[in-house]
């Protein structure tokens, strides 16, 4: 059974130590990317340059199941 998480995240928080034991468990996980200057969003920016799957609509997350 596939599961993920929106997220939406500080580069330093509980989220981002979440989403990384995650890619250490080979779990896909997901980012939705935002405003380049809000803090809330650079944890999933760095997600994204990391690997994660880049979400930009449903689709994206319906093509995967």
């Amino acid at each position: 059974m596939k599961r993920f998480n929106r997220l939406e995240a500080k580069e330093k928080s509980g989220t981002m130590i979440t989403a990384n034991f995650a890619i250490q468990y080979n779990r896909e996980v997901f980012a939705v990317p935002g405003p380049i200057i809000m803090e809330e969003y650079k944890g999933n920016h760095r997600l994204i340059q990391d690997g994660a799957k880049l979400i930009t609509c449903t689709n994206d997350i319906l093509e995967e199941f």
